[in-house]
């Protein structure tokens, strides 16, 4: 059972009713209370009774922060095509600049926070699978647990209106204990009766038609990607998967975010950008190659990947780009001469950090609006990439291959590229897999290393990866 060690709640609660009654306007209430260890996923899970479908998880790759939000006390959503970006950022500002914050410090990843996402390509018409979201979606969490290496702390997050008032806290306060107290079990529902791969011949087919135009000089690497169809007996639940996740990918960023009868989610190893005070930090990830449980020959295989000179080609090209960006809004930008090897259970990659400090003024939101989509997920020329990429695919990628993340109210924030994913719909899963394709690709090759890719969320899904 975890104890709340400092309650903070309900100090401040007046001041911001009696705010909304002034302004006639809803202002945010958000309070932070240390609380003992609790597990995030206990936590997740522990929501679904009362917060199913309005739930999301966070862990990043280096296992030092964990969040896990439950409830939507509001919900921001855009599917502009051109200033989605803006929209959501401004939205965001006015929020939390007549927000009423309880909390002893500013500590990173708590109090007022949106968890989100973006579509990859918002000119796409949208596929029914993805209809319950939009092409920019976050959630600020009724309640949010954050595990740092600090400790634990409980945001809780209300929206209060004139029409409220202090009795809200009584319920308040009776759900935080609910949460905070012993994890519900529950039955898997993880029983597979399928899985199909989504028109492979066609989409190889696709492929060789853009090396032609690669080797024709029209661009220099288009990303193509692919699906896989699972249906199950039951709809999944997401805290099993995530379960899953964290046991076989713990070097992986993990997420989820569930909205309605949907959940995507993922263990991606590449971090598009971390803002955390002024500094700065992308990852250039690259040229991929499988791993082997041998070690000698897993060596091997990593040596040849760096010595490659398609995957290095392919890794320049997304250096170049990440520093490109960097450079206008940052000072001391730092990039290593060379990259070095990231090993993840399936697959290592070549791998380059990039590191900068941001000018003031300058937000997360500023970073991934021009960093989306690098090279490694889209294409060079950007452009032409992206009109290669929707006519060669057919497929509405949803928020694959998407900026992922979180931002809080005091400028810190963080967003992965959400590969290595999939998509829960009702009782069907969607699992999405890319490569990078250049003039020397050939489909069989590239073919096989997107089923390499399939396999962490495959097997996070009750599935049997023998057989791809």
């Amino acid at each position: 059972m975890s104890i709340i060690q400092d309650i903070k709640i309900g100090g401040s609660f007046e001041k911001a009713l009696a705010k909304a009654e002034a302004e006639g306007i809803p202002v945010l209430y958000s309070a932070v209370q240390k609380v003992s260890r609790v597990n995030p996923l206990s936590f997740y899970t522990k929501g679904f009774s009362l917060y199913n479908g309005e739930r999301f998880f966070w862990k990043d790759k280096e296992n030092n922060t964990q969040i896990a939000g439950l409830g939507s006390s509001y919900m921001l959503r855009n599917d502009s095509e051109d200033n989605r970006y803006d929209s959501i950022e401004n939205e965001w500002k006015r929020l939390i600049g007549n927000a009423v914050i309880e909390s002893e410090r500013e500590i990173a990843g708590t109090g007022p926070l949106l968890f989100g996402g973006f579509s990859f390509d918002p000119t796409v018409p949208r596929s029914k699978e993805w209809s319950d979201f939009s092409h920019g979606i976050f959630q600020l969490p009724t309640f949010m647990l954050t595990v740092t290496e600090e400790g634990s702390y409980l945001t809780t997050n209300i929206l209060c209106t004139s029409q409220d008032d202090e009795t809200l806290l009584d319920i308040i306060d009776k759900k935080q204990r609910e949460l905070l107290g012993q994890p519900e079990e529950r039955d898997s529902a993880l029983t597979l009766l399928k899985a199909v791969e989504i028109a492979p011949e066609e989409w190889k087919a696709s492929l060789e038609g853009v090396v032609s135009q690669l080797k024709a000089g029209e661009m220099d690497k288009v990303v193509l990607a692919r699906k896989m169809l699972m249906a199950f007996k039951d709809k999944p639940s997401s805290d099993e998967v995530i379960h899953n996740l964290l046991n076989e990918q713990r070097d992986s960023f993990i997420f989820s975010l569930e909205v309605a009868n949907s959940c995507f989610l993922g263990a991606s190893p590449e971090r598009l950008v971390k803002k955390e005070d002024a500094e700065i930090l992308s990852t250039c990830l690259a040229g991929s190659i499988a791993r082997s449980t041998d070690p000698e020959e897993d060596r091997r295989l990593g040596e040849s990947l760096l010595g490659d000179e398609k995957n290095r080609h392919e890794h320049h090209l997304v250096v170049e780009m990440i520093k490109d960006v960097l450079d206008q809004h940052c000072s001391e930008v730092q990039i290593p001469d060379e990259p070095v090897l990231m090993k993840v259970r399936d697959i290592q990659h070549l791998y380059t950090p990039v590191k900068g400090k941001a000018g003031n003024g300058t937000s997360i939101l500023k970073f991934v609006s021009q960093l989306h989509p690098t090279p490694a997920l889209g294409g060079v020329p950007r452009d032409k990439a992206m009109e290669t990429i929707k006519e060669a695919e057919n497929m509405d990628r949803g928020l694959y291959a998407a900026p992922m993340g979180w931002m809080d109210a005091y400028g810190n924030g963080e967003f992965v590229v959400s590969i290595r994913s999939g998509l829960i719909h009702k009782d069907e899963a969607f699992l999405f897999s890319g490569c990078g394709v250049v003039a020397d690709s050939t489909a069989e090759s590239e073919y096989r290393e997107t089923q390499i890719k399939f396999k962490p969320m495959f097997r996070a899904l009750g599935g049997n990866t023998d057989g791809l």
